[in-house]
């Protein structure tokens, strides 16, 4: 699979329309909420089988920085693809439910499971390093046919 063919939404970060990667793995967008950005995603997706089809779906990482300081993530999210007949689809975008602190939450890892994706994530309590998030969380998004819903967010620690 050549992901720098594979559209992105951008919603996760105010952008209204797909992004294309055709250069690398970033890319400039306008966001809504931001103003110019710029969106990057990982060259290694995570895969599992959420659907029991025997065919894994596909986990990009995606995250949006300022264009100022370059170094300030400023949203995160994992989109879900998944194969439909010959053709890839976006199963939809999963984005950081606990939201506290000074910077945005952090997606660690999604685990597969029947039916849903476990999402680990890390945010900040008021008083964390821009280095180092304390607070743990965990949310089951369900998968329902083609359509991802979050549950309730646990914390963790």
């Amino acid at each position: 699979m050549d992901w720098r063919t594979v559209p992105t939404p951008g919603e996760f970060c105010g952008v209204p329309e797909l992004l294309r990667f055709e250069s690398g793995n970033e890319v400039r967008a306008t966001s809504t909420t931001w103003g110019e950005v710029r969106v990057f995603r990982s060259t290694r997706p995570d895969y599992g089988d959420t659907d029991g089809d025997n065919r894994d779906e596909a986990v990009v990482y995606v995250g949006c920085r300022d264009t100022v300081t370059m170094n300030a993530q400023i949203a995160a999210g994992y989109v879900v693809y998944a194969q439909v007949g010959k053709d890839l689809a976006i199963l939809g975008s999963i984005t950081p439910r606990r939201k506290a602190g000074p910077y945005p939450t952090m997606l660690v890892r999604p685990e597969f499971a029947p039916g849903r994706i476990i999402v680990h994530e890390k945010w900040y309590r008021p008083n964390d390093a821009h280095c180092c998030p304390s607070g743990d969380a965990t949310t089951v998004w369900s998968r329902e046919g083609n359509r991802l819903t979050p549950g309730t967010t646990r914390v963790t620690s």
